[in-house]
């Protein structure tokens, strides 16, 4: 078995986690694959098309959760599952804790679950040109500080609703426990077909977060106004949005799949990690 191991060392315990974790599938028997260049010396993701990622079984991340999220995406890149060790705070997608790698032995006797996931697709549209991203979280469309923003959102092939907010979320399941719970968001189960749109702020009684079914596509299109908007993706590079840009999410052609070592479920490590 061959196995990518992806450590953030801007991580304080991610070094000494990596060695311990190497040092346990090099006695395996396992081939290793050091990727240390994923993420810069401040901890932003990289985007890899490495072809020796190709070749390797899994993935192995060693961080928080930013790590694990954008491990899993260059994993789904290439359509293989990753396990996420906790060398983080919270660690809510790790699927092992520091204090249990010794079970890391069971990749190799294949004594593990596997979940699937779904992920966001934004298709962002200009005078330009189309741009595609992926999200395993969500995707955001904020304005400037104090400014509430126009938009307006379409469901399917409906002729769309005026919104006004500071701005929205559109979360995969996955994504349901990160900015968009902050919002006043649902919990949703990680394995579930659905998106979630949750505004933030709404300028309206009745505007509220909303989950809709996984073939459904919003569109976005965005007016004249003060001041400048941003769409941020898995809280990457900002994207800066102008008047007549249009916004398509819906559900990617790619998938997550997350490996887990114990038999801790989704409620369990909502109430251990989130409580």
């Amino acid at each position: 078995m061959k196995i990518a191991v992806v450590p953030n060392l801007t991580k304080k315990e991610a070094k000494a986690c990596t060695d311990e974790v190497l040092s346990i599938l090099k006695g395996c028997g396992c081939q290793v694959l050091l990727k240390t260049d994923l993420f810069d010396e401040n901890g932003v993701y990289q985007e890899a098309h490495d072809p020796e990622l190709a070749a390797c079984d899994l993935f192995l991340a060693v961080g928080g959760d930013g790590t694990i999220i954008h491990t899993a995406k260059t994993a789904a890149l290439f359509q293989k599952p990753v396990l996420g060790v906790n060398a983080g705070k919270l660690g809510f997608n790790a699927g092992v804790e520091r204090d249990e790698l010794h079970l890391l032995p069971n990749l190799v006797q294949g004594n593990y679950q596997e979940e699937r996931r779904l992920m966001l697709s934004v298709t962002l549209s200009t005078p330009q040109g189309e741009r595609e991203y992926y999200a395993l979280n969500d995707a955001v469309v904020t304005g400037e500080l104090a400014r509430i923003i126009d938009y307006r959102m379409a469901l399917g092939n409906n002729q769309g609703y005026r919104c006004r907010a500071d701005g929205f979320i559109v979360a995969t399941p996955t994504g349901s426990t990160a900015y968009s719970l902050s919002a006043g968001g649902p919990v949703v189960e990680p394995t579930m077909d659905c998106l979630l749109y949750t505004p933030i702020c709404p300028h309206s009684l009745f505007h509220r977060s909303v989950i809709f079914g996984g073939d459904t596509r919003l569109t976005v299109d965005i007016p004249k106004n003060l001041g400048r908007l941003f769409l941020t993706v898995d809280g990457e590079e900002p994207v800066q949005l102008g008047a007549g840009h249009r916004l398509v999410f819906a559900r990617s052609r790619r998938a997550a799949r997350f490996l887990r070592l114990t038999a801790t479920d989704f409620y369990d490590r909502l109430n251990q990690k989130i409580n």
